[in-house]
């Protein structure tokens, strides 16, 4: 059943509105699972956030030989999320944490799951190892290339002009912006302030990076458990990401308008009621609108435990699809087996005791004769005590 109609008309009502919901379309497998696919689309615009540039690649050849490239981008923590949350990937909130090993060293560490096709689990756990020390030996190399073979980055270049001394230059390279197509320059920091240029740099970056370290450690762990768990590359060209990510999923959705379902969810409610009350519940019979009623009452995707990190796995599901046409028996016979509401007992006939029935003279005995004394006030027979004779 496919809800691009239904997307649309949201489309259209929301115009004006940053819609988050991505397209879907579901195909029932069987009266209980149903696929659904979500498709993604990357806002690949150049400041959108969701992808981030990673450097070229060589694609081919000109006419002449010279080697043509292309940029290649990396999907980002955005991006990601999305894909996450329409694959349905689920966190374990016991391990999907962070550790500070030492003063400079935080380990974030991720436990996600992903429910397949085919509807088994899919697991993978990641960490994310942060060193102070080892970042800013990074940084320090870094920003001395920089210093020495020039700030490419326009807002970086025009920034680190205003403080030290330097001077531009053109590089071979272009820049497309807005439509249109710029020659790139780049600032070079002159040798008298390339010390100061180096360790500012490297004291902004440290400053931010010391304060967000636990949460990039486990923000990290997380996106390389979603690229594990979906497949992500770790590259793509700008062609490839313009693409709508699809993503399969099964869910547990039984279909109600299915007789056969409709009688094992009862069943299930049935026995459930059972379980926690220790008693029989109401046969069928006396339920003539219980399939109908059912369906609309019971939801079994309200109680379903997750099973994906759980010790002993319990599927829930399982037990529905076990269930399936298997009705129980006997549940009517025993449904009146509880004692009878309380009756006067008619006492024992034992043997004659030499008293006599006052209205037909049979001979009764002695607990016929005292229940007759206690309740008629004289002595009668069982059959004048029935008969009214009294």
């Amino acid at each position: 059943m496919n809800n691009s109609n239904t997307l649309a008309e949201i489309q259209s009502k929301y115009q004006d509105c940053n819609l988050l919901i991505p397209s879907a379309t579901s195909v029932q497998i069987n009266p209980f699972y149903k696929c659904t696919v979500m498709e993604v689309v990357a806002d690949t615009s150049e400041n959108s956030g969701d992808i981030f540039k990673t450097g070229n690649i060589k694609v081919g050849e000109d006419q002449n030989g010279k080697a043509i490239y292309a940029d290649v981008f990396s999907p980002a923590k955005p991006l990601l999320m999305k894909l996450a949350t329409a694959a349905g990937i689920q966190f374990h909130p016991e391990y999907t944490t962070v550790v500070r090993e030492n003063q400079n060293t935080y380990v974030g560490k991720a436990y996600g799951a992903v429910r397949l096709p085919d509807g088994t689990f899919k697991t993978h756990m990641e960490t994310k190892r942060i060193c102070l020390d080892d970042e800013e030996a990074k940084y320090r190399l870094e920003f001395m290339d920089k210093s020495i073979m020039g700030i490419t980055d326009w807002k970086a270049a025009k920034s680190a002009e205003e403080m030290f001394k330097g001077h531009w230059e053109n590089t071979n390279e272009e820049r497309t912006y807005n439509g249109k197509t710029y020659p790139v320059k780049k600032f070079v920091i002159d040798d008298c302030d390339r010390e100061k240029y180096i360790e500012r740099s490297m004291l902004v970056n440290m400053t931010l990076l010391r304060k967000t370290a636990s949460e990039k450690a486990q923000t990290g762990a997380i996106l390389r458990v979603i690229r594990a768990l979906l497949g992500i590359k770790g590259t793509y060209l700008l062609q490839e990401l313009k693409k709508p990510f699809a993503v399969p999923t099964v869910t547990f959705s039984p279909d109600y308008s299915d007789a056969t379902v409709r009688q094992a969810m009862l069943q299930q409610g049935m026995n459930s009621m059972g379980s926690l009350f220790g008693a029989a519940a109401t046969p069928q019979a006396t339920l003539p609108f219980a399939s109908e009623a059912f369906s609309d009452s019971f939801n079994p995707e309200e109680n379903l435990d997750n099973p994906a990190f759980a010790s002993d796995i319990t599927d829930d599901e399982t037990d529905y699809t076990e269930n399936f046409q298997q009705m129980s028996s006997g549940q009517e016979e025993n449904w009146f087996d509880g004692e009878m509401p309380p009756q006067e007992a008619e006492p024992e006939e034992k043997a004659p005791a030499g008293y006599r029935c006052e209205n037909c003279g049979k001979e009764i005995s002695e607990n016929v004769y005292q229940y007759s004394i206690e309740k008629f006030g004289k002595p009668l027979c069982i059959g004048c005590q029935r008969g009214g004779r009294a």
